[in-house]
């Protein structure tokens, strides 16, 4: 039987999270730096939190991932995160669009002394993921740039994925905002919601994925296994 508080979640208080946080991300001084810095360097405080890296770490670790894209670079905090999964020899190849993020990312890389594993290229990702086929196929995709972008990335994945490998989707519940229909057409999400549910059904297509399931994170982290 279900203990009453998994349905109701009156029991996640923010002392409790906090608790498991502290307990079960561990995010050593390295990442507290890159990601407390990231604000004062410029850049949007919008990547992926302490849960959300080790989500990404323990997810490349359980397919054995030694070849890794990540879509959506920022100032480098996930990409360090799911490089410190890799092997000897493993390789993480990261896409931002912005020189500038780009330049902190290379920055933060050199600082987590994981410039062999991760190279960060500058450019669109719809110029970029066709330069990297090349390198694959890839044990794990990770999707976290632009939202228009999501159904192009993901039919790139489906693709360029090894069988058993995963795709990766963050923000998935498009800020609150995925399920709604009736947002003004100057809504900033209004033009990411037909991607990312695009996006979301070739994930749950089980002619392409033989699983697919949404993690509960903050801003939903949706995962699919290549069949």
């Amino acid at each position: 039987m279900a203990h009453q508080g998994a349905t109701d979640s009156g029991y996640r208080t923010k002392p409790l999270l906090d608790f498991v946080t502290k307990t079960l991300a561990r995010e050593d001084g390295i990442l507290r730096e890159i990601r407390e810095s990231t604000e004062a360097k410029g850049l949007p405080a919008i990547s992926v939190g302490a849960d959300e890296g080790r989500m990404l770490h323990f997810l490349a670790s359980a397919c054995g991932a030694q070849r890794i894209v990540e879509v959506g670079t920022l100032a480098g905090y996930s990409a360090v995160w799911l490089a410190r999964a890799l092997p000897e020899g493993g390789m993480l190849h990261t896409i931002e669009y912005d020189p500038k993020h780009a330049a902190v990312a290379v920055e933060n890389i050199a600082l987590a002394g994981l410039a062999q594993k991760i190279v960060v290229h500058v450019g669109a990702g719809s110029t970029v993921l066709p330069t990297l086929e090349k390198h694959g196929l890839f044990d794990l995709v990770f999707i976290d740039a632009d939202k228009v972008g999501y159904a192009a990335y993901v039919k790139w994945a489906v693709k360029n994925t090894r069988s058993g490998g995963f795709v990766i989707c963050d923000n998935a519940y498009l800020f609150g905002n995925l399920h709604r229909d009736d947002l003004p057409p100057g809504h900033d999400d209004a033009p990411k919601i037909a991607p990312m549910r695009a996006a979301l059904s070739m994930l749950a297509d089980e002619t392409l994925f033989s699983s697919c399931a949404m993690l509960p994170t903050g801003e939903g982290m949706a995962v699919a296994v290549r069949r």
